[in-house]
């Protein structure tokens, strides 16, 4: 019996163009005894996350339970917050944090303009002060450290990556900010909206499961939020369509199969649980 009956996936974009982000941003989605769509060409970041929140709801009225999710790291490697912040390592906080402003950093807004790249130099400021380094990790054009700082950083308590991103081959780092193949500037500009979609589910009444940040059971919700990387599905020629085609129709064809439940308790131990319960995990790395 399948998990699912809905499943979403968005191919999201970090661009500061409104113009770029509908021409980059992809919506895939298939039911089950249904063919997938994709729409494309329409959605600002904002509008993207909206139409999420609307969908959402609108399935689970009709008794259908959903996998949903974005392409983009959902956190940073554990360490990072805490020397950031010295706050505790808590990924519902950070998010809320990210969202709303905490410990002298702001709330990651779009408007009047985006400051995801002034957000990302302020904790380099601040872990550069508290580690008394010369830098902080976040890199890439623009920045004042332009390249690669390497890895281990001089006396951070944080690594270049997520323990699933050391699973498996071809991650990006999420501490470099633009440039080709990057990851950084989207996943900023998207993990505060995970915030806000929370907070919708749970005014509307809907049952959000976050995994595994919620726990890696995903049974008993109306609907779950995963983190998506495309590139271990998509097989086909890649484009921001195919992308979020291919994520959708894996985990669609997966679960027909009963498959699908094995993804959701990667081989891991007690610590290694511990620790992708505050930098989250990528369905489809066992």
């Amino acid at each position: 019996m399948s998990l699912f009956d809905v499943y979403i996936a968005i191919d999201f974009s970090g661009s500061r163009d409104v113009a770029r982000q509908k021409s980059s941003i992809a919506f895939a989605e298939v039911e089950h005894g249904s063919s997938p769509r994709v729409e494309k060409d329409r959605f600002s970041r904002f509008d993207v996350v909206l139409y999420l929140i609307q969908r959402i709801p609108h399935h689970v009225s009709r008794g259908k339970t959903v996998l949903c999710g974005f392409d983009f790291s959902y956190s940073f490697p554990q360490g990072l917050w805490h020397s950031a912040t010295d706050l505790p390592e808590n990924w519902g906080d950070m998010i809320r944090g990210m969202a709303n402003g905490v410990a002298n950093l702001p709330a990651i807004v779009e408007k009047p303009e985006s400051n995801t790249r002034k957000w990302a130099e302020m904790v380099n400021s601040r872990i550069a002060r508290n580690l008394s380094v010369q830098a902080g990790p976040f890199w890439g054009p623009g920045f004042s450290r332009s390249t690669n700082p390497g890895f281990p950083f001089s006396k951070a308590q944080f690594g270049e990556f997520r323990l699933v991103e050391k699973r498996a081959p071809g991650f990006k780092t999420i501490f470099q900010i633009g440039g080709a193949g990057s990851v950084g500037l989207q996943s900023l500009c998207g993990i505060p909206y995970l915030f806000h979609l929370q907070t919708t589910c749970a005014q509307q009444k809907v049952s959000l499961h976050s995994w595994p940040f919620d726990g890696w059971e995903p049974e008993g919700s109306s609907a779950v939020l995963v983190e998506w990387y495309p590139a271990l599905y998509n097989r086909e020629t890649k484009s921001h369509e195919s992308d979020a085609l291919a994520c959708v129709t894996w985990a669609r064809d997966l679960d027909q199969r009963g498959e699908l439940r094995d993804y959701f308790v990667p081989a891991l131990s007690d610590a290694e649980k511990a620790q992708a319960a505050i930098e989250g995990w990528v369905l489809g790395v066992l």
